[in-house]
């Protein structure tokens, strides 16, 4: 009877001890990012079978169980893979918002006003010089915002190239690491004991991966982890396949080579296209693909349509010489490209001649009358043509304006896009930190509760200690009646 109580104190004494190390390693990793709550395993060992029934033979510690819900997990990731693709789009494309100031003094729609009134003041002093020089000052001043633009959006799409290519680098090695770990947790594995504080590390990094490409995780019976990306396997075992990026242009090659040359992505040795991207992969690939192309694009239509526009009414007025009549007929106001570099956003610019020389501004349309102001009018009129500027969507759709309302437009779509961006920011952190606070319930170590079970488990461990005492007096009292 003796040493039955000294075998159980003694297994309780070990399990317990076992228990308060289990205890204390979640104490001291509480603020750990990623590391989940172990709990240990208890069980009551095998009885002994006497004839008078069985016999209970102590506690055996079964091993440690680690707190994790993979059905949490994949709702978090989810979550967080929403969450990294609207958190870029919003910083992305604010940028360029503020490139565009509107509404403000110094922007387009401020430079286009100021531009039509200057005609509007030629055609009140048709022969005036002064009045020229402003018409020459604004258009310079309208071009150089235009090609101020053009090198904001350049920048903006440079910019998010090279986010992608640095998130991209940063996807491989997250890739490589879980492949690495998936080997040192198979092999730890092998013995049917669970490898905790690895798998905390792989989950943390399976949740960079979630946020930065929108992975996908399916869990192995050798408890390694396959992680698909898009419709192809990123990880598979101790395996990590590469991600890359390369241009995509346009085939056949477009009869105006375009600003901006589609990225894509590829896995592996694969040259198919990796697709459907999503987290923030996805978000960057859209706005060097298609925000960035369409906002030029609608200020490229823009800038031509004023070219061609202005060109149109000004060649048709005639300049004079002194008092020499008749006048010589006017060449373009603008210059007006070529069929191979037509005008665009960044290559608007004064003629030659009229960048030389404001004399060679048109107010007139009669060769025969210097003091003629029908020329400047029509291009104060052209403030008022609604059907100056058509546009034609990459949908297909068409777009038709005037100047100012084309700009304004485009101005408002990109604000609309900037709000549903903040909209959808706002939403998906809500969702995000809702399926943190629940995973956390389960994972998360609370110091709390660590605290009462340490008690719970110390008192346990002092009354296995009196148990050998009781049964060491016990043993002394048997000795002494020999």
């Amino acid at each position: 009877m003796a040493s039955g109580l000294f075998g159980i104190a003694r297994t309780a004494l070990l399990a317990h001890q076992t228990s308060l190390q289990v205890v204390s390693h979640n104490v001291a990793n509480a603020e750990t990012p990623g590391y989940s709550r172990q709990r240990p395993l208890l069980s009551a060992s095998t009885p002994v079978r006497m004839p008078y029934g069985n016999i209970g033979t102590g506690v055996r510690f079964d091993g440690v169980e680690r707190q994790r819900d993979i059905l949490l997990d994949r709702s978090f990731r989810s979550a967080s893979t929403l969450l990294g693709e609207s958190n870029y789009r919003r910083d992305a494309l604010s940028q360029v918002e503020e490139m565009f100031g509107e509404p403000s003094d110094a922007g387009m729609a401020a430079k286009l006003d100021q531009f039509w009134s200057s005609f509007s003041e030629l055609a009140t002093t048709p022969g005036s010089l002064s009045a020229k020089a402003v018409v020459q000052q604004r258009g310079q001043q309208l071009a150089q915002l235009f090609s101020d633009y053009d090198t904001g959006l350049t920048q903006s799409r440079e910019q998010a190239t090279s986010r992608l290519g640095t998130t991209v680098a940063q996807i491989n090695q997250l890739a490589e690491q879980v492949a690495e770990l998936n080997g040192r947790i198979t092999t730890s594995e092998a013995g049917g004991v669970v490898a905790s504080d690895l798998r905390d590390r792989r989950d943390l990094l399976l949740d960079d991966l979630s946020r930065m490409a929108g992975t996908r995780v399916e869990t192995q019976r050798d408890g390694s982890v396959s992680v698909m990306l898009a419709n192809s396997t990123l990880v598979d075992g101790t395996s990590a396949r590469a991600l890359r990026v390369e241009l995509d242009p346009p085939t056949p090659p477009p009869a105006v080579t375009p600003a901006d040359v589609p990225v894509k992505l590829l896995l592996g040795n694969s040259v198919d296209r990796l697709a459907p991207l999503a987290g923030e992969l996805k978000a960057m690939v859209d706005v060097i693909n298609t925000d960035v192309p369409q906002l030029r694009g609608r200020l490229d239509a823009l800038a031509s349509a004023l070219a061609t526009a202005v060109n149109s009414a000004h060649s048709s007025g005639y300049v004079f010489t002194g008092t020499t009549i008749p006048g010589t007929a006017a060449g373009n106001f603008f210059d007006p490209g070529t069929v191979g570099d037509p005008v665009r956003a960044g290559t608007l610019r004064l003629s030659s001649a009229i960048a030389a020389d404001p004399a060679n501004i048109a107010s007139s349309g009669d060769a025969n009358a210097p003091l003629d102001n029908t020329v400047a009018t029509a291009l104060s009129g052209l403030r008022n043509n609604t059907t100056a500027v058509s546009f034609t969507g990459p949908g297909g759709e068409t777009e038709t304006a005037g100047f100012n309302a084309f700009f304004r437009s485009t101005v408002t779509r990109l604000g609309l896009a900037v709000r549903s961006a903040e909209d959808d920011v706002m939403v998906r952190t809500t969702l995000t930190d809702q399926a943190e606070s629940r995973r956390q319930s389960v994972s998360g170590v609370s110091t709390d509760e660590e605290l009462i079970m340490l008690m719970r488990v110390q008192q346990s461990y002092v009354a296995a200690t009196k148990l050998i005492k009781t049964a060491d007096e016990m043993l002394q009292t048997i000795l002494s009646l020999v």
